[in-house]
């Protein structure tokens, strides 16, 4: 048993993924069916609810993952384990290089060949100095998030039928050190190299396509009716074998708002919420059952049942309103937590809570470039785990995929989810300086360079145009260089600070143009505290003057600056790690759709920069 944290298993290690654990082994997790507490009532400290996110995902409720509980006194739930299988199932013997098909529930195996033309008879060996048996590192996916083992026995034996008594052996770095080194030989005589393995057509060629297998799920054999798709060959650690789809919420209890502390944290709790909403009277929360909880429960010692009815009702009432029909775009989703923030919603007995600031009382340029400077003291989000893709990514602007896969049992209607605390600021650009600026033909000439390079990639991918704006490049850009410089001042790592961003792409008639950059880590470094103090009057300004000061110069120019194109898929122009990327987990479009020179011009070009004004005054 190897203990992962709960954290991990929503993203990047959640259902299907394939994990190296020490000793040469590479394991999947299994599908939601063989979670512990599957199918049946999930114990108090498991489960949580977050009504809007779940009325987006379609689930009752959402359980955090086991963690690792040693059996000791008092310790419930211990040795709770997630369950997996083993794939790929192909191994060989670094020694004399034995092919061997394992069973995806088999433990760990030892070589015992036989005697080979070199002499290596791994038979031979004492039991504890036979080598032990590794994963091959080739394995073939589809794009519907199907996967299987390489078929080596039709990649070597192409022209013809193989004996059943065939048995492989692979054979590396002998002749090259690519993939032309690597040689399958059978003890039929045929052999082939991995030459020509990862080319598009290569198993179409062999007449061999997707089968449709789902290890995680238990399902190891060929469908009767098969996928069909064409498989594409990867590495076992390539990043594109495993995509997982996390959909993040931020928590809105706006119905406890004038609610006192001991009611909020009553009915945010699991098991009394759940007594209360399923014994509705004329659908309606029953009072007489409020009574009764309020004197039977210990946890509700001084509180007024009548009161604990108003705020449960307030609470039913909300969660019926965000329902809609069709699927809902990640715009619409955040046009609410948008409100909330440039509002200041929430209150200080929940978990929302945000004090406005006047941006009067600050100086140039923050007075001058936002209209909203808001303190997000303190915040929740949930981050659930819905799907995962493979070979390519979803951009999480269309339909949800995959989701199905995580489990055969339709009946499980909960999905695994993490729920992280943190701390906020929350920016708010000045509308009217935006669209000025967004309207100068030197902005629009830039952006469309980047816009154009970035549909272009996502077209050859089989994906449609995205539509985003220079609001959008121009936001995205200020939130990484604004987290880059908060870093210094309030001493958080980068990786755990993150970006939220609100930006209307899609829909104008409801315009948003903010970022959040919170702090929201499952560890004791999101609880630090500081960064909330940045947003004060006097503080602010420094920071963002140093990150605009900094942003003007970058190590790598003049060749950052003048670039056409880098970064991932060369989806960046003025953007390099020396000067505005972040660690993955803090940026929302895996550090694309960067460009410095939108926020603070170029030598040749001063005028592009949305805050050149105040910089020409310096």
């Amino acid at each position: 048993m190897k203990p992962i944290r709960r954290s991990q298993l929503i993203s990047p290690w959640g259902v299907g993924s394939m994990i190296d654990f020490p000793g040469d082994e590479s394991l999947m997790v299994c599908g939601l069916d063989a979670w512990p507490f599957a199918k049946e009532e999930c114990p108090i400290d498991f489960k949580f609810e977050e009504e809007r996110l779940q009325t987006r995902l379609r689930v009752n409720h959402f359980r955090l993952p086991p963690d690792y509980r040693i059996p000791a006194p008092g310790v419930q739930h211990p040795n709770l384990k997630i369950p997996f299988v083993r794939f790929p199932q192909w191994h060989y013997c670094p020694r004399c290089g034995n092919m061997q098909e394992l069973s995806p529930f088999s433990g760990p195996q030892k070589c015992n060949a036989p005697d080979y033309a070199e002499g290596l008879n791994c038979a031979s060996l004492n039991q504890w100095k036979r080598p032990g048996l590794v994963p091959v590192r080739f394995m073939a996916v589809c794009d519907q998030g199907h996967i299987q083992d390489f078929p080596f026995m039709e990649w070597v034996h192409r022209d013809d039928d193989c004996a059943p008594d065939c048995k492989l052996r692979l054979r590396a770095g002998r002749s090259a050190a690519g993939l032309s080194g690597i040689t399958i030989q059978c003890s039929c005589g045929k052999s082939r190299s991995m030459a020509g393995a990862f080319s598009e057509d290569a198993l179409d060629n062999v007449d061999v396509s997707c089968g449709g297998l789902r290890p995680w799920l238990g399902d190891m054999t060929p469908r009767t009716t098969k996928c069909g798709n064409s498989l594409r060959v990867l590495q076992r650690g390539a990043s594109n074998v495993y995509f997982s789809h996390v959909a993040s919420s931020i928590y809105l209890p706006l119905w406890a708002e004038s609610t006192s502390r001991g009611i909020v944290e009553l009915l945010e709790d699991a098991d009394i919420w759940q007594n209360l909403s399923r014994a509705l009277v004329n659908g309606r929360i029953d009072l007489e059952r409020c009574k009764g909880i309020c004197e039977f429960n210990p946890k509700c010692k001084g509180i007024d049942p009548e009161e604990l009815c108003e705020a449960a009702q307030r609470r039913l009432d909300g969660s019926e309103q965000v329902t809609w029909a069709g699927e809902q775009t990640e715009e619409e989703y955040r046009q609410a937590e948008y409100e909330a923030m440039t509002t200041a919603r929430g209150g200080e007995q929940t978990d929302l809570y945000i004090v406005s600031r006047d941006r009067a009382k600050y100086d140039p340029p923050v007075r001058d470039y936002f209209e909203n400077i808001m303190l997000v003291r303190k915040l929740r989000e949930t981050r659930a785990f819905y799907g995962f893709s493979r070979f390519l990514p979803d951009d999480g602007r269309g339909p949800r995929a995959h989701i199905e896969d995580l489990r055969l049992d339709t009946s499980i209607n909960w999905l695994p989810a993490i729920m992280v605390r943190g701390e906020g600021i929350f920016f708010k650009l000045d509308e009217k300086r935006l669209a000025t600026w967004e309207q100068k033909p030197d902005v629009i000439e830039r952006f469309d360079r980047l816009r154009n390079e970035y549909n272009r990639v996502r077209e050859g991918r089989g994906q449609r145009k995205r539509p985003f704006s220079p609001k959008f490049v121009l936001i995205h850009t200020m939130a990484h260089l604004l987290i880059n410089q908060l870093c210094f001042e309030c001493g958080y790592g980068s990786a755990s600070l993150r970006e939220r961003i609100y930006c209307d792409e899609e829909d104008r008639s409801h315009p948003m143009s903010g970022v959040l950059i919170y702090t929201a880590s499952g560890d004791s470094e999101g609880t630090l505290g500081g960064l909330v103090r940045q947003g004060e009057q006097g503080r602010l300004e420094r920071v963002l003057i140093r990150a605009l000061r900094t942003a003007l110069w970058c190590s790598s120019d003049p060749t950052c600056v003048e670039s056409s194109g880098q970064g991932p898929d060369s989806c960046n122009l003025a953007a390099c790690h020396a000067c505005a990327l972040l660690p993955e987990t803090s940026c929302e479009e895996g550090n694309r759709l960067l460009d410095r020179v939108l926020v603070v011009g170029s030598p040749k070009q001063p005028k592009l920069g949305f805050f050149n004004d105040y910089l020409q005054s310096l």
